[in-house]
């Protein structure tokens, strides 16, 4: 029988080995040895115990393009560790398939065609470099595969800022998600590497992406928004106050329809619940208002409510009567804190970063972290080319931070104007 020591495995690599985590996510720095791990995982399935030799199956290892799997896994590791007792027939260098006599087969595919890890009865997946591929690859194409069979999934990689590879990770942190399993390694963290290969690095290499590649550090987007958030100094668990009034406040959009419930207590501003609702069309703004009444009953909140959002829902129609109508029908009692016109997006930008920390060095903002749309806008929304918000690259961002940023920029803004928002009661 094959071991893992037959591969090479060091001592950092067992724990996740020995783990039966159904989904482990390993952000890894440069020659960490990450193929040699998932090159284990695949044949023996690890802790889990399905793998190409010891249970049959079909597996898969994706990496970003077909190009760079077959660079780096077909050709390096992969062929040099199979042994002609375990197969059935030669490796097929055309589709990059390896057939075993007990009936598994292992497909070497690429993530970069749309639709092309769609199927059916997959036992086990390895993920490599995940950071690099679509934001739909796992949760619309490998996922549903992996239903059947009840499979598993590896996501490996280094670090590439705050994207869905940065999501997943934090999923295998929190133990609301008893399935998924986390680890964070540095080059640094091999023992077969020669330090001095590291020292040269950080000699020649930049800072940031000295962090990013060699120490697995999930770094900062260049051009953040929101540069003054962070997730280790702002998100925590925040409870409802139900003696002190809610702030409702509104993105009005066709998808996603998105809202944000928060409190103020003085200068602090803590958000305690989010509305994130996806293709919901005409009844956007509708349903985004129905989440919020329902989860304010769930809580048994009585108190004022006051209405905040984007002042071009008086005319805008996301539904049947404008946006603004919808609101002030369905809270009728609520104080209406939408002004005339609309912010300058420079400064709703900066009344966010203003809560999250003052130039005194204080922070105003608590988020809980059940606000998980709301935590990634504020780490990935960045500046377009042109000087405005980025809307294209992933169109999911942008809306629940600009919900924020309405609330953000009446009660704090960066600038003092005068005037008060159109039926806007003045805070004490």
């Amino acid at each position: 029988m094959m071991t893992s020591k037959v591969l090479g495995l060091h001592d950092n690599q067992w724990p996740v080995f020995d783990d039966p985590a159904r989904f482990p996510v390993v952000a890894a720095g440069r020659r960490f040895g990450k193929t040699e791990l998932s090159l284990v995982k695949l044949f023996t399935g690890g802790k889990d115990g399905r793998g190409c030799l010891t249970r049959p199956g079909l597996y898969r290892y994706v990496a970003p393009t077909q190009k760079l799997a077959r660079k780096v896994l077909w050709r390096r590791k992969l062929k040099r560790a199979l042994h002609p007792s375990w197969l059935s027939k030669p490796p097929n260098e055309t589709n990059l398939e390896v057939t075993f006599k007990n009936g598994s087969i292992l497909e070497v595919l690429g993530a970069e065609e749309e639709g092309g890890l769609r199927g059916e009865g997959v036992t086990g997946v390895v993920l490599d470099e995940y950071a690099q591929m679509r934001l739909t690859s796992f949760p619309e194409e490998v996922r549903p595969s992996l239903a059947d069979e009840k499979g598993w999934a590896m996501f490996i990689g280094t670090p590439q800022s705050f994207n869905h590879f940065y999501d997943m990770f934090n999923r295998g942190q929190d133990a609301r998600h008893p399935t998924w399993k986390s680890w964070q390694f540095r080059s640094i963290d091999n023992p077969l590497i020669d330090p001095e290969e590291i020292e040269e690095a950080r000699r020649t290499t930049d800072p940031r992406t000295f962090r990013q590649e060699w120490e697995a550090s999930f770094e900062a987007i260049a051009g953040r928004i929101y540069y003054a958030f962070t997730r280790a100094e702002h998100v925590r668990k925040v409870a409802l106050e139900k003696a002190l009034p809610v702030c409702l406040t509104f993105d009005f959009n066709y998808n996603p329809a998105t809202a944000v419930i928060g409190q103020r207590l003085k200068d602090e501003c803590r958000i305690v619940h989010e509305v994130f609702l996806p293709f919901r069309g005409g009844e956007a703004t509708i349903a985004s208002a129905n989440a919020c009444k329902d989860w304010l009953a769930e809580q048994g909140f009585k108190s004022q409510i006051r209405i905040y959002g984007d002042s071009t829902g008086k005319s805008m129609k996301t539904t049947g009567p404008s946006d603004h109508q919808v609101l002030r029908d369905m809270f009728p009692y609520a104080s209406w804190c939408i002004p005339n016109a609309q912010p300058n997006p420079r400064d709703r930008h900066a009344a966010v970063n203003g809560r999250c920390r003052t130039a005194d060095g204080r922070s105003h903002l608590t988020i809980d972290p059940s606000c998980e749309k709301l935590i990634a806008d504020l780490e990935r929304v960045i500046y377009a080319p042109n000087g405005e918000e980025d809307q294209k690259t992933d169109p999911n961002l942008t809306h629940i931070s600009a919900a924020f940023g309405y609330w953000a920029v009446q009660d704090w803004p960066p600038v003092k104007k005068g005037g008060a928002a159109e039926g806007s009661a003045h805070w004490l």
